[in-house]
């Protein structure tokens, strides 16, 4: 009988951690759709992180994502306004990382080449007055975001 019911309770463990590693999150679901070619129905997954992530370089990949989005349907705006804001989330975190691995190499990378390259190459095409614009409104929904958080921690 004993056997029968460690079993039982093995069964039912594995099944239980087999339930909790399928449950997709609201990044995951969007990844899946942008690798798919599907960016109409990956940008609310990808809007729902950036609203709730669960940690900042999920809110940073999911403004990367949007920013790939935009810039394949040629809006080239949007696409910059989601690039500063992935180029802003990933910098800060490589700034403020406490032990240095392979994490914070790739950061650094997305943090002063691939996401500048990508924001030089738009520029152009968006103008100064309309960076300056984006750049401000963005920082300023980031400063927001944070605070929000900050604040939230201080009241838990």
């Amino acid at each position: 009988m004993k056997k029968f019911v460690f079993a039982v309770l093995i069964v039912s463990m594995i099944v239980s951690l087999a339930a909790c590693g399928a449950q997709k999150t609201d990044l995951t679901e969007g990844v899946e759709l942008y690798k798919e070619g599907n960016c109409k129905g990956a940008i609310p997954y990808l809007d729902a992180t950036i609203a709730n992530p669960e940690t900042s370089m999920d809110m940073a990949y999911a403004y990367f994502l949007k920013g790939q989005c935009a810039e394949k349907a040629g809006e080239l705006a949007k696409a910059y306004e989601h690039y500063y804001a992935a180029k802003r989330v990933t910098c800060y975190e490589v700034g403020n990382e406490r032990r240095t691995s392979n994490n914070t190499i790739a950061r650094s990378e997305y943090c002063q080449q691939i996401l500048p390259k990508k924001l030089t190459k738009l520029a152009p095409s968006v103008g100064e007055e309309q960076i300056q614009a984006i750049t401000a409104k963005v920082d300023e929904e980031l400063s927001s975001i944070y605070m929000q958080r900050f604040q939230k921690r201080l009241s838990d």
